[in-house]
């Protein structure tokens, strides 16, 4: 997979489907049509003034964590001990919400999103941002993520934003490959007996 780049190339690939989507289901005449945004906590601050990542209508792709896939890690490990390469499997935490002047424009909006990434939730091939040099065969799964009410309002308490009803998403496995490593080469131990000296 991906060196450095993998994380940014997968947000760049969530936010191109959900245009790709928004395009093709709300025609050009429509009256609004929101655009995928990848943002952060300070993007937050600024929505729908001049120059701003987030304009109305928008949805914004947050990632606020990133964790260990630890379903993987052994397996990954097991392999860069044969060939040299480290490798390190991750999880991005994700946190869609949609942005417009009324709440039944951002419900619909949210919709779409839900069901843009029910249905198309594996990345891989075109789907994935070029950014990324990618290996043939890389695939990075979007699945809707587990998140409980207490660390929401968490997250939320760390922006200055006010609380926004949000999808939580998990992309996985976004696979880090650091620079190749030489392999220890195998000791052998050869004994040798001595003649003429007594035992």
């Amino acid at each position: 997979m991906a060196g450095y780049r993998a994380l940014a190339a997968v947000g760049r690939s969530v936010v191109a489907l959900l245009n790709r989507r928004f395009v093709e289901e709300i025609p050009d005449g429509a009256d609004r049509r929101p655009t995928a945004v990848l943002a952060g906590p300070l993007d937050f601050e600024k929505v729908d003034t001049p120059g701003a990542v987030i304009a109305y209508p928008a949805v914004s792709v947050y990632c606020y964590r990133l964790s260990i896939d630890r379903e993987t890690r052994a397996g990954w490990g097991a392999v860069s001990a044969q060939d040299g390469l480290p490798r390190l499997p991750l999880r991005m935490h994700m946190m869609l919400a949609a942005w417009d002047h009324t709440v039944d424009y951002e419900l619909e909006w949210l919709g779409l999103a839900a069901r843009t990434l029910e249905s198309e939730s594996v990345l891989t091939g075109p789907t994935l941002d070029p950014s990324g040099a990618w290996e043939p065969g890389d695939t990075v799964q979007v699945v809707s993520d587990e998140l409980a009410m207490d660390s929401l309002s968490e997250a939320f308490q760390a922006m200055t934003t006010d609380y926004r009803l949000c999808l939580p998403y998990l992309a996985r496995v976004v696979r880090i490959d650091g620079a190749a490593q030489p392999v220890a080469e195998q000791v052998t131990t050869v004994g040798s007996r001595l003649s003429g000296i007594p035992r």
